[in-house]
Parts: structure tokens; C-alpha cells; sequence
């Protein structure tokens, strides 16, 4: 099975709530062609940013085999990380290596990316794209002087990584399968002290069980509908320090609030309303969060109450001029929303995009 179309295997289709609900609705912005990427970033997943201002993005290439199909590549494209600079200017920042692949699988999916407070940057490793069940990594790239200079593995154990986050010194990742309880899909976070990311011992997460039998690194757990079997997905921290977690089939987001020693004091529903749930990111100066929705080709944004607001939304294209295309992702520079096109398909009426094909790009939205 093609790794594009592994999550198509888990669809159960046309049970998804098909109607978004009633967010406010402006006037909605137009999203502009940033970037147009080389096909060797031909699926732009999550990104991060440095204090610099740099945006480094994650692609998994999980369009090779459809690129290579139609002649537009002769050999797949190894997995990578760019570097969209404060100019805008893109470029390769690190290509993963024969030696990063997982021995289990001999390849990796690069896919949420975080800078801990070493400043290093660490990628979530999603190996069950190729079945490689409980074998998936938190791999952390050396940095000096801003430039990927190696790689160690330092969580290991993972079912479904997705995205990693920094809180302090701990770091947050979202598990978005744990384990099929009836009619509910339980999904997850973990979090890993800094003290625990050691290359010489990685910290290891035993397979998830029950809700009374798990790993003591499991910080959060959600039950959502199983319609899609994916849950827990993006992850961000508002300027109090309060964890939200975007859930993908359910098209929510969940707010856990924490103390001072990143212990979880209480969840609590936060947002709904969407139809797929992805990547969302926090932003200082609007206090807001910006997110993105996989299936319906939009961005919205939610205020500190909860508040949904389409920001941006179109129908089924190829993104040629930078419209929406599949987002997985976005992140917040200044007054720019810089969106990452992963141009995913799903085997389901509700998701608007339908092809994966070229171009492959990043797109902006300009806010006041």
C-alpha cells in the first residue's frame, strides 16, 4: 500500500459531519503563492521557527511515487528539511541520510518539527506510514552555528508521532493513534523531560494498553468518534502556558490547562466546528491561534475564547497561484501566515482536495 493512501485504509467514509459550524465570517483573505517548491519538497509538512526568524519545513516526499508515475522524477527524493529565511528565500537545510532511516523499515517520514532549548531541532519520525508499527522515533538534528551537522535517535517506541512541541524543558509530542476502544479511537500526548533525550539512552515508550495500563510518559489521552482513526494531531502553547491539541476526526481542538511544573491540571473541549483538524500554531501579537483544516482547504483562526474565524478557504486546485491546497500546517512570522500545501488525498467525499500533483508550494496570507 502506497504510503499517500495508508490513512485511506483507516477511513470508514461519508460518516464525517459534513456541515462546518457557524464561525464568524469577514470578508475571507486570498492566500498567495510564496514559494513554489522543487520537487524535492513535494509534500511541505510542519515547520518551525528559529530566533532568527527562519521557518525550517519538514517533507516526508510521500508524492514520489506519483511524481516518478507521470515522468516528472526518475528517482525518488530522500527526505528532507528546508529553510525559508527571513528574505524568503528557500533552501535545502538538511537532506536525512541512509544512516537516519529506522532499521526496521529502512526509511523515514519526517514530520513534526520543534527547537528545544538547546537549540537543536527535534522531528517526529512517523514510521507506521510504513508499517512499521511501534517503531517510530523522535530524532533530534545537531545544530551548530545553524547548520545540521548530525542526527541521533532519542524516543523510541512511538506508534504515530506527529507533532513535537517545547514547553520549558519538556517536550510535548501528540500520539495520534493509541488504541481502538469500541466505537472510540483514544489518542494521545507524551511528554519527555530534556534530561531524558539522551543518544546513548533513549527514552523508550512501551505500548499503550489501556487507560490504566500505559507508559508513565503519557501526559494527556482523548477519545474521539473513530470515523477517521486519527486524533490527537497538531499541538501548540498559548502565552500563559496552556497546551491545545487539535484532534482531527472530531474537527475540535482541546485546551489542557497546566502548572507551573507542566502537570496537567484540567481538560477541557475548546474549539469545534471544523472538518479535519491539522497543524496549529499560537501567535503572540494577535493572541490568537491560527489552524489549519486538511479536508475543507481552509484557515481559520480562534481567539482566546474559543471563537472560530474563516480566514481563508477555496475548493479543489492544484494551488498554481498559491491557493490552499490540502494544508497540513501554518505558522506565524510577523503578519504573515506561511501555509504548508501537503497536497494529501483521502479516500473520502468530505475532503475537498482530490489529486495529488505538481506544483508543490507554500502559500501566504497577509493579516493586518
Amino acid at each position: 500500500m502506497k504510503p499517500l493512501y495508508f490513512a485511506a485504509a483507516l477511513l470508514a467514509t461519508g460518516l464525517f459531519n459534513s456541515a462546518l459550524a457557524e464561525p464568524t465570517k469577514p470578508e475571507l483573505l486570498t492566500p498567495e503563492l510564496l514559494v513554489d517548491l522543487p520537487n524535492t519538497f513535494n509534500s511541505p509538512a510542519s515547520s518551525d521557527m528559529d530566533k532568527e526568524g527562519n521557518v525550517y519545513i519538514t517533507s516526508p516526499n510521500f508524492h514520489n511515487d506519483t511524481l516518478i508515475k507521470i515522468g516528472e522524477m526518475q528517482t525518488p527524493a530522500a527526505p528532507r528539511i528546508g529553510m525559508l529565511d527571513k528574505n524568503n528565500n528557500f533552501s535545502n537545510w538538511y537532506t536525512f541520510t541512509k544512516q537516519d532511516m529506522a532499521p526496521s523499515t529502512g526509511k523515514i517520514a519526517p514530520m513534526g518539527i520543534a527547537f528545544g532549548p538547546d537549540g537543536n531541532a527535534y522531528v517526529a519520525d512517523m514510521q507506521m506510514w510504513f508499517d512499521g508499527s511501534y517503531k517510530s522515533r523522535i530524532l533530534r538534528i545537531n545544530v551548530v552555528n545553524g547548520k545540521a551537522v548530525s542526527t541521533d535517535v532519542v524516543v523510541t517506541g512511538l506508534l504515530f508521532p506527529n507533532a513535537v512541541v517545547f514547553k520549558g524543558d519538556d517536550l510535548f509530542i501528540s500520539e495520534t493513534v493509541l488504541k481502538l476502544e469500541g466505537t472510540k479511537q483514544l489518542s494521545g500526548v507524551y511528554k519527555v523531560g530534556m534530561s531524558e533525550l539522551n543518544a546513548q539512552k533513549p527514552a523508550h515508550i512501551k505500548p499503550f494498553l489501556s487507560t490504566q495500563n500505559h507508559d508513565s510518559h503519557l501526559f494527556d489521552t482523548f477519545a474521539s468518534n473513530a470515523t477517521l482513526k486519527f486524533g490527537a494531531n497538531g499541538l501548540t502553547f498559548d502565552g500563559e502556558g496552556n497546551l491545545y491539541t487539535s484532534i482531527m476526526e472530531d474537527g475540535s481542538v482541546i485546551k489542557t490547562t497546566m502548572n507551573e511544573r507542566n502537570e496537567k491540571v484540567k481538560t477541557e473541549l475548546f474549539a469545534k466546528g471544523l472538518v479535519a483538524t491539522d497543524g496549529l500554531k499560537w501567535d503572540k501579537r494577535t493572541n490568537k491561534i491560527y489552524i489549519t483544516d486538511l479536508f475543507a482547504n481552509a484557515i481559520y483562526s480562534i481567539d482566546m475564547q474559543g471563537k472560530l474565524e474563516l480566514l481563508a478557504q477555496n475548493g479543489n486546485t492544484t494551488g498554481l497561484h498559491g491557493e490552499l491546497d490540502a494544508p497540513s500546517e501554518l505558522i506565524v512570522r510577523g503578519k504573515d501566515i506561511i501555509i504548508m500545501n501537503f497536497d494529501a488525498v483521502f479516500d473520502s467525499p468530505n475532503m475537498v482536495n482530490k489529486k495529488a500533483d505538481n506544483p508543490h508550494t507554500l502559500s501566504v496570507i497577509k493579516l493586518k
